[in-house]
């Protein structure tokens, strides 16, 4: 940062010449919060100051010849140009202030206001200005004295650039204006302050101004529309009577947005007489004044004697320090330093520092007239003369309360957010020693902040420094500057710690964690993966897979591989669809989302000329999360070719039987004749030729008829037998009990003559063909009956419910059924007793096997001889959507 400037006698930089204001100039700009820039007319840097450099991590002379892009997005400096060339086209009344971002040598971005001002020279633009202001992101709700235009600051400063200032409130009445205007045009100031500005250029400047009607119609234009004038030369007559010299002035108006005169404009008359001698001296000067009113809204500034007493005071000093300034003009300067900085000398050795430096700047607490205090950032540059002999210090205050104390507000927020880090958390310094810690930090260290703070990291944990991960990992840290992590079993603690370390600029943040039950559970994933891989390697005749979210194969084996062109490495760490042919990947991939839903599904395909049925599962862990996907993928080309014939032969075997129910039917349809004509004519012998007959041609005859009718019956049971499928009703909703009663009711002569009883359980409705279940309780009531031996019959039914059928049982306590025959009796026609023991055909049991088979249930006996005989058999349920 340049610290020297040129001074001459008089005033506080005397009547310096144009290179030395714009040298003294320079200086000021670089005491300037703010950053500033120049620019050729092609848009390449020519000039930055110190704050610039900083904001944006450059060094200065980095940035001299590059290109403003390098700072500015491209699409902002296209921005800028427009407003530019606009503005140099007149057609635009002024360049507002951007809003846009600093981009640093590190590629962050400051978010900043820029004002840009053009320079012309000789109607030839020849570059900008640019002040760049960061922007605090907090709102201003009170406009500080310091942005309000200080009579004495600007006095003294524009009058040594050659340069007269008028300023107007909000109403357009003249607020002030200096010496330069008073003499430049023969005025006097009390009869000037006050009084309109219109009628002052109206009344006043026209009667001094050469060519008035142009001038003064376009300084009322731009005060009707508010606009601003850039540059309008104008040439003041010499006038005798009122000592007036010919003078060629350069004329400036511009709107005041802020502080005290807003609403009103700022008026800069330059002295152009000599242009050509300081021209480009002046135009610089100029447009650093520009700069220099847009940059120091919120800095008080006023001088100091080479003594460090107060010689200049400013209302923006007014408004910080409270003092007006008859009151502070010629006390020193550590009048607004507290009693303890000034009972360590602070005043006298910042003023020593900023000889020795060239400038100083500092932060703390300074007291205002009414005792209080607020947090001050002060800057002091001295100022020298041509034969540098201290002249006095530039001193600039700014009022930081508000940033001190958002930055308070913030670094107790992040102690906050620090203690509700769930992960432990601990910061050291670049000597590595402790500056914070938090509480899960303090668990998991075993040790208290109090223990640790200001202790270094290798003394209390020597054991980490002999660690190459640990102390590798920090020292890399810091002197990189670059996030590092490490993992690792750590002896002293007894637990695996995960650890991130990220540095910065004083330090490194360390967040760490204890991972002993993640390293406990990834040993046992990748022993259950060794399990899976294990049983994979040997599933049989098969394929099976893991597979993660992405559909990405983890795990792949199986015997199923010597089948297929494929081999298990070429599907691990790949995605299935850029392994299987897209229609195998079509069929497979809703079977494998479908398994990250928690659901099972098949799909069979075709591959590699084989059948193949893929079975997809849910993976979880022990609390029920998906976490992974497998397949099961199992050759069924030869079970799939035994099943097609299996069909085939099933339905070679349904044909069969239809042929032979036909053929049943046919032959016992047809059989009815020729028995019925012989049973007649046995009947007619026996009518007719009885008494011709001796006993033995009576027992002939009744042996042939006792054959036909048992011929006849035998094939009436097979004709009803032949017709179970094909003659049977509906399956409808049958209530057994209305079914048993009528059966009883057609028994009642056998059951009244064998003095049966006969007892049931309610029965239920079921699922049925009501005429066939009537055979079938008839033929088993009848059983019953038949075989109940020399004991009256005792017979009872009931029923009892599994799941979605009926078991119907029919009880008895007859002769019973020898073990070896139960099976035999539901065959056709076999019978175990003859027909002179009891009558019957043998196919009763058939007949039931066969009804109950056709609703879909099944039949059995249960027998132990001369105690009880009991059948069953199931039915479905009737449900209320049956009925």
């Amino acid at each position: 940062m340049s610290t020297r400037s040129d001074a001459t006698d008089g005033g506080f930089w005397g009547e310096a010449d144009a290179e030395v204001a714009l040298e003294r100039y320079r200086t000021l700009i670089e005491t300037i919060d703010d950053g500033i820039y120049q620019l050729d007319a092609d848009g390449h840097l020519v000039a930055v100051n110190e704050t610039l450099a900083e904001l944006t991590g450059y060094a200065r002379n980095e940035l001299h010849g590059e290109h403003v892009s390098v700072l500015l997005d491209e699409a902002d400096v296209d921005v800028i140009d427009r407003e530019l060339h606009e503005y140099l086209r007149a057609d635009s009344n002024e360049i507002p202030p951007f809003e846009l971002s600093v981009r640093t040598v590190d590629g962050d971005r400051v978010s900043c206001e820029l004002r840009v001002t053009p320079l012309v020279e000789a109607n030839e633009f020849r570059g900008t200005i640019g002040v760049a202001r960061p922007r605090s992101g907090t709102t201003r709700t009170t406009v500080l004295e310091s942005a309000r235009p200080s009579s004495e600051s600007i006095s003294t400063n524009t009058a040594e650039a050659g340069v007269g200032v008028l300023i107007t409130d909000e109403d357009f009445d003249v607020g002030w204006i200096d010496g330069s205007i008073e003499e430049y045009f023969g005025l006097d100031r009390e009869a000037v302050v006050g009084r309109d500005i219109r009628s002052v250029v109206e009344e006043t400047l026209s009667e001094r101004i050469a060519e008035p009607d142009s001038f003064t119609d376009s300084v009322l234009t731009a005060y009707d529309e508010d606009a601003y004038i850039d540059h309008l030369e104008c040439r003041v007559n010499a006038d005798a009577d009122t000592d007036l010299e010919d003078h060629r002035l350069d004329y400036q108006s511009k709107p005041i947005t802020s502080g005290r005169y807003a609403g009103g404009r700022i008026e800069l008359y330059a002295d152009s007489t000599d242009r050509k001698r300081s021209e480009d001296a002046l135009q610089e000067s100029q447009n650093a004044f520009q700069s220099l009113v847009d940059a120091i809204e919120e800095y008080a500034i006023f001088k100091l004697d080479a003594d460090g007493r107060v010689s200049s005071w400013n209302s923006g000093a007014e408004q910080i320090n409270g003092y007006d300034s008859e009151e502070i003009l010629g006390k020193h300067f550590s009048t607004f330093y507290t009693e303890a900085d000034r009972a360590a000398n602070v005043p006298e050795r910042t003023l020593e520092n900023a000889i020795a430096n060239g400038s100083v700047e500092e932060e703390g607490r300074h007291v205002r007239k009414d005792g209080s205090q607020f947090w001050a950032n002060v800057t002091i540059t001295p100022v020298w003369d041509d034969d540098d002999v201290l002249r006095g210090f530039l001193k600039i205050t700014r009022d930081m309360s508000d940033r001190r104390g958002r930055e308070r507000e913030l670094e107790g927020e992040l102690q906050r957010v620090l203690g509700r880090i769930s992960d432990a958390f601990y910061a050291v310094d670049d000597d590595f020693r402790f500056t914070h810690v938090n509480e899960r930090a303090e668990e998991l260290l075993q040790r208290t902040e109090g223990e640790l703070l200001g202790e270094n990291l290798w003394d209390v944990f020597p054991s980490a420094a002999e660690i190459d991960d640990v102390r590798e990992a920090f020292h890399t840290a810091r002197e990189t500057q670059e996030s590092t992590s490490y993992e690792l079993y750590y002896d002293e603690l007894d637990f695996w710690v995960e650890a991130n370390l990220y540095p910065s600029e004083t330090g490194i943040s360390v967040y760490f964690r204890d991972v002993t039950e993640r390293k406990r559970y990834e040993r046992e994933l990748e022993e259950s993966e060794q399990r899976y891989r294990t049983i994979a390697e040997y599933f049989p005749n098969g394929i099976v897979t893991l597979f993660d979210h992405d559909l990405e194969y983890t795990l792949a084996a199986g015997q199923g591989f010597d089948r297929i062109p494929d081999e298990p490495g070429d599907l691990e760490g790949r995605r299935f669809s850029d392994i299987w042919p897209s229609k195998t990947s079509e069929e497979l991939e809703p079977a494998l989302l479908a398994a990250f839903e928690g659901e099972q599904q098949s799909v069979e395909l075709s591959y590699a000329g084989r059948e193949w049925v893929v079975h997809a599962a849910p993976v979880t862990d022990k609390r029920g999360d998906v976490f992974a996907g497998v397949t099961m993928a199992q050759d069924i080309t030869e079970r799939t070719a035994n099943q097609r014939r299996l069909e085939e032969t099933v339905a070679q075997l349904e044909n069969s039987n239809k042929r032979l129910e036909q053929f049943a039917y046919a032959a016992s349809h047809d059989l009815q004749e020729p028995l019925r004509m012989v049973s007649s004519y046995l009947q007619l012998i026996e009518s007719r030729y009885a008494d011709d007959l001796d006993r033995d041609g009576e027992d002939f005859l009744a042996y042939a008829i006792d054959g036909a009718d048992r011929m006849r019956e035998m094939i009436g049971g097979l004709l009803e037998y032949s017709r179970i499928e094909t003659r049977g009703g509906p399956l409808e909703p049958v209530d057994l009990e209305a079914v048993l009663e009528d059966v009883l009711s057609d028994l009642q002569i056998t059951i009244e003559e064998s003095d049966a009883e006969i007892t049931s359980a309610d029965l239920p409705r079921v699922v049925g063909d009501a005429i066939q279940l009537r055979h079938v309780f008839q033929n088993l009531v009848s059983n019953a009956i038949t075989y109940s031996g020399d004991e009256p019959p005792r017979i009872h039914v009931d029923a009892e419910r599994r799941g979605g059928e009926w078991v119907i049982s029919v009880h008895d306590e007859g002769i019973g059924i020898e073990p070896e025959n139960q099976q035999r009796v539901f065959e056709v026609f076999q019978r175990l007793h003859s027909s002179e023991t009891y009558p019957g055909s043998g196919i009763g049991l058939a007949l039931c096997e066969r009804i109950v088979e056709r609703h879909g249930g099944e039949i059995w006996l249960e027998s132990e001889p001369g105690v009880e005989t009991m059948v069953s058999f199931t039915l479905p349920v009737a449900h209320a959507t049956d009925e």
